[in-house]
């Protein structure tokens, strides 16, 4: 696929860089600007302020005078700067330093309406008691009425509506049954305990019995029924033990249904919530119910798991059966047209396995891959690129919030640049086109990856899958004989290339090293890791990673799809999963129990295709033998009985 070059947008920002580093170059504004954030002000060069990235410094210096800050100085920067994030990010510091200096007055002159996160929203509703009471009271309404707990700030306002007697024991209950719900029992025990009239007895003992005991469920006592919604408590008692008493609620539901002590949307959900919790039983333990409920919801995901399992187990009509009783779009995705020309090739029936297959092959994923693959076909990408109006490029370009971007880019704040391209497209998202091809043509890989997302181009794959960091894959690819387009896949999955991104586990970087695997990596390649933070180092991620999936192909023979569940999940899961795995590849993938990890297999597999038909080479298979075979994993003697193993 051939994409266009803008050589004029380039020129563009050669000139902002030029405008830009005439009072203080890059590398001097990063000291200061790193100055800044630790507060040491004196560091700070006087002329940063005249550097397209002032707003920063100016953003610390602001925050840091928070309480004392006066309101029109937040106001004032939070409109000369409303087209970056950092306006919202100081409102939101200044409605919590002013919320717990208890400035209530400075709360409400900073924002008419209420926030949006909830710790903002329990601040200014408390705000509102020196001025709006009702108002104050509706709000506090809405936040009370959640079975989440909620944080801090949220307790002066929550007090206040106890004391004015505006949350009452009814109000209590009905969070308590909320949480309850949520699957937090330890707020919902703590809320019942509040609790103190003797009225109260009756209900939070059945709950209190109930839990243990889910038969008391099918006969409520009258002086449960006399105090509360018999409905009400019934639903949040079952819905909680469902994912905890599985086979105890199973059994139990046709019993509820009969005496009616739940309404018919609470029993479609506890029936939902049974079926979503299929995979906890073996194939053959399995209560009848849950296939019943499986079979009238016809839901593609909650039928994933038992028609996963019978792949897994080659019980090729059980898959055929499963597939033919979802409903909707998905009976026709590539995934189920995939293994429902596998089944019915198993069952003797190659003219429907054919035209399954063929439909499976017209999508540009994994299965669809695999399909085009069995009947000799092209993979199809489908690509298209953006139809821009003459002159949209140049005045997208031209933007401050642009010019900010590039210069972020520049000093290697590659994080606060994505930030910026974000809230950039949210409120431009007319632009998102126009944004995704500036980002490729500067070498953005992953502003241009997210510009595609924000848009929904989902047919825009030279912008969702740009060749990026092609030199330093390469090279380290090339010191151990792997494939390059195999590592960019890799990181395409892990990061969007986003060289500085952090999960909330940990992983860091383009290819999203866990720390200890990293320096455990390290230490085997006797590579000086400073710390953490060079992880976010392109350079040293892609060095440290390539290691590790090349050990990680040596530890499996060179299969690749064990190598890449090892990558995602650990080599020790992994391990156990071997233990028992189906001979053929594909079956392998399905048995995999963590759905983030059988994705992330299909998808670098899938992605590897992708780069390799951009780059212009000729793809035939999305895995050679090597790598999908599984014979080295079962013994001899299975080999004998179970016939070929690859597939």
């Amino acid at each position: 696929m051939d994409i266009k070059l803008l050589p004029a947008c380039l020129v563009v920002f050669t000139s902002l860089f030029s405008m830009a580093s005439l009072a203080i170059s890059n590398d001097e504004f990063k000291t200061s600007f790193e100055a800044a954030r630790q507060g040491e002000w004196g560091l700070v060069n006087e002329d940063a302020e005249k550097h397209v990235l002032a707003p920063y410094i100016e953003y610390h210096r602001l925050k840091s005078a928070l309480p004392k800050l006066s309101v029109d100085d937040v106001k004032d920067y939070v409109i000369r700067n409303e087209d970056t994030p950092l306006a919202g990010w100081l409102r939101r510091h200044a409605t919590l330093a002013y919320g717990a200096a208890r400035q209530w007055n400075d709360v409400l002159a900073l924002r008419a309406t209420p926030p949006g996160d909830v710790p903002s929203q329990c601040i200014w509703y408390r705000a509102q008691l020196v001025k709006d009471q009702q108002k104050a009271f509706e709000g506090g309404f809405k936040l009370w009425l959640s079975g989440e707990s909620r944080p801090p700030q949220c307790d002066d306002l929550f007090k206040a509506m106890i004391t004015k007697g505006e949350i009452t024991d009814n109000l209590i209950w009905q969070r308590s049954l909320l949480a309850l719900q949520r699957g937090n029992r330890s707020l919902s025990m703590y809320l019942m305990r509040k609790l103190k009239g003797d009225e109260w007895k009756a209900p939070v003992n059945f709950v209190h019995s109930a839990l243990k005991n889910p038969a008391l469920l099918a006969e409520v006592p009258a002086s449960v029924s006399a105090q509360v919604s018999t409905e009400d408590v019934v639903f949040s008692v079952a819905i909680y033990l469902t994912p905890r008493k599985i086979d105890d609620i199973a059994v139990l539901l046709p019993d509820l249904k009969e005496k009616a002590v739940m309404n018919t949307e609470q029993i479609n959900l506890v029936r939902r919530s049974l079926a979503a919790r299929s995979y906890t039983f073996d194939r053959e333990d399995r209560p009848q119910i849950i296939d019943t409920i499986l079979g009238d919801l016809g839901d593609a995901d909650l039928i994933g798991p038992v028609l996963r399992g019978a792949i897994a187990a080659s019980d090729w009509q059980a898959v055929l059966g499963w597939i033919e009783k979802i409903q909707g779009d998905e009976s026709v995705s590539a995934y189920h047209q995939y293994w429902r020309a596998r089944a019915l090739e198993q069952t003797g029936n190659e003219a429907e396995a054919q035209k399954a297959y063929s439909s499976a092959a017209q999508h540009r994923e994994f299965y669809g891959f695999l399909a085009a693959e069995k009947l000799a076909q092209p993979y199809i990408l489908n690509p298209e690129a953006p139809n821009l109006p003459e002159g949209s490029l140049d005045e997208v370009s031209e933007s401050s919030a642009i010019e900010r971007i590039a210069a972020l880019w520049a000093i290697g704040e590659e994080g606060l640049a994505v930030d910026e391209w974000d809230y950039t497209l949210r409120r431009n998202p007319s632009e998102s086109g126009a944004m995704a091809e500036l980002a490729l043509v500067n070498h953005w890989p992953a502003l241009a990856v997210q510009a595609t997302i924000r848009g929904k181009h989902w047919n825009y794959i030279g912008h969702r899958f740009p060749l990026a960091y092609q030199d330093e894959f390469r090279q380290s690819a090339a010191e151990y004989s792997l494939d390059p387009l195999l590592l960019m896949s890799i990181a395409r999955r892990e990061s969007a290339f986003n060289s500085h991104a952090r999960s909330p586990v940990g992983a860091r970087g383009l290819m999203q090293m866990m720390p200890a695997t990293a320096k455990q990596v390290a230490r085997e390649k006797a590579f000086t890791l400073t710390d953490e933070k060079a992880l976010l180092d392109s350079d040293v991620n892609i060095h440290l990673a390539t290691y590790y999936v090349s050990s990680l192909l040596e530890k499996y023979n060179g299969n690749l799809i064990a190598a890449l569940a090892g990558y995602n999940a650990g080599p020790h899961k992994v391990d156990r999963w071997l233990e028992s795995a189906p001979v053929t590849f594909d079956q392998f993938i399905e048995s995999i129990p963590y759905r983030e990890t059988r994705e992330y297999v299909k998808a670098v597999l899938a992605y590897r295709v992708i780069f390799n038909t951009l780059q212009g080479t000729e793809v035939s298979a999305v895995l050679n033998p090597d790598e999908r075979s599984f014979a080295q994993f079962i013994s001899s003697a299975e080999l004998q009985t179970e016939g070929p193993v690859t597939n």
